[in-house]
């Protein structure tokens, strides 16, 4: 038998080993802005052995992908722009100067395709006005209304579509405004609220988003019987507020504002302060004359001892003495004047003293000092935060305890 002969040095390892890192090596993809302006843009993907274009023309309301090579058109339906985008992966392509969309992503299939279908999307974009991303058709309802003040809205506004919140939450505000009392009306609050340092406005309560088309509080507000001057609740809310440290001003503002005003109403019969210069501060003394006033309610006999001494009731020399006949009279000059009068309604009620108020002849609502009768001696006389009497109010007081036949103990 033969034997065959194998010439180990002609045997090279090399022969053996196959390459397949470049059977596995996906072709590298590259994209590249080719146009942006205003509403336009131009985007090139580039593969070793294919180029093309997705060519987004709104201003002439063009929309294509085209073959670089070969000059073939395909539609921009969301099946090509999914192709055309799909190796963005975790990469964005910055579309700095297009206004209605900063960015491109992977994920901007369903945002381009919207816009571009979309006819109305496509005659805001060519307005640069704002089309939200999440929500294309947001201010959709709002261009329709009246395309001149969105317009202008727009261009006045430094950042609708950023997180700054006051210039989205206030829309629905502004373009309400404009349906009820005018355009003219509309962009007053616009051009206050830009500038406004005020970080947010929110006219509808937490819990309702997004919100409504008919502002919640601005319209309970504008349509209540209090008779609200827009323009001066649109600065006071802008401004006044803001001196006052409200850094946002939002539904729990507003419902107070509302309790503020009807407590008043309750109180007075009228609202005496429609924009407090310290709302919180007035609308808690509000709320403690109204508490006052809900006690004060159950002394039956409060009017009948008031009737006993109605007769001490006098004028001269600049001032009166004012007997009070409803209970609230007490609580109200107990906060007036930081003293504590309201304490004594039942005292009061009850026949024990009687409370009687010193004031100025020409400002008779206006509280000046208290007066406290035991019997036939004023026991107590006190003015703001418990001052003394001034020697004006206690040559009055005598005069009148001698024509009245009371003695004067303070």
């Amino acid at each position: 038998m033969s034997e065959t002969i194998v010439n180990a040095s002609a045997v090279s390892l090399k022969d053996y080993i196959i390459d397949l890192s470049g059977a596995q090596q996906k072709p590298s993809v590259t994209y590249e802005v080719v146009l942006e302006n205003n509403t336009d843009f131009i985007l090139r993907r580039q593969t070793q052995k294919v180029c093309r274009e997705l060519v987004i023309l709104v201003s002439q309301g063009l929309y294509y992908i085209r073959d670089c090579k070969s000059g073939v058109i395909d539609p921009v339906t969301t099946g090509n722009l999914r192709s055309f985008l799909r190796d963005l992966k975790d990469n964005y392509i910055d579309l700095k100067q297009v206004n209605w969309i900063g960015a491109l992503f992977k994920e901007s299939v369903d945002f381009i395709a919207t816009v571009t279908g979309d006819a109305v999307l496509s005659d805001m974009c060519r307005h640069n006005v704002p089309i939200s991303v999440e929500e294309p058709q947001k201010y959709v309802q709002y261009w329709e209304q009246n395309k001149r003040l969105f317009t202008r809205i727009a261009q006045l506004f430094p950042a609708q579509t950023t997180v700054n919140g006051k210039y989205q939450n206030c829309i629905p505000a502004i373009f309400w405004i404009e349906k009820q009392y005018g355009a003219n009306e509309a962009m007053y609050f616009a051009e206050q609220l830009v500038r406004s340092g005020v970080r947010d406005i929110r006219f509808d309560p937490a819990y309702c988003y997004p919100p409504t088309q008919s502002p919640h509080f601005l319209t309970k507000i504008m349509e209540s019987e209090y008779n609200i001057n827009l323009r001066r609740f649109i600065d006071y809310i802008c401004f006044d507020l803001y001196r006052q440290g409200y850094g946002d001003v939002t539904d729990t503002f507003f419902q107070e504002y509302l309790d503020y005003l009807s407590m008043q109403k309750k109180f007075y019969g009228k609202v005496k302060e429609k924009y407090p210069e310290h709302f919180k501060t007035a609308h808690d003394v509000m709320a403690l004359k109204t508490n006052l006033a809900k006690i004060a309610e159950q002394c039956q006999n409060f009017a009948e001892q008031a009737e006993m001494v109605k007769d001490l009731e006098f004028s001269a020399q600049g001032y009166s003495i004012v007997v009070p006949t409803e209970p609230r009279e007490l609580a109200d000059e107990g906060i007036n004047l930081s003293h504590c009068v309201g304490d004594y309604i039942d005292r009061v009620a009850s026949g024990e003293c009687h409370i009687l108020f010193l004031r100025r002849r020409n400002a008779p609502e206006q509280s000046l000092v208290t007066l406290q009768l035991s019997g036939r001696s004023i026991c107590q006389a006190q003015g703001a935060n418990r001052r003394a009497i001034t020697q004006s109010e206690r040559k009055f007081l005598t005069y009148w305890a001698r024509e009245k036949q009371i003695e004067i103990a303070v």
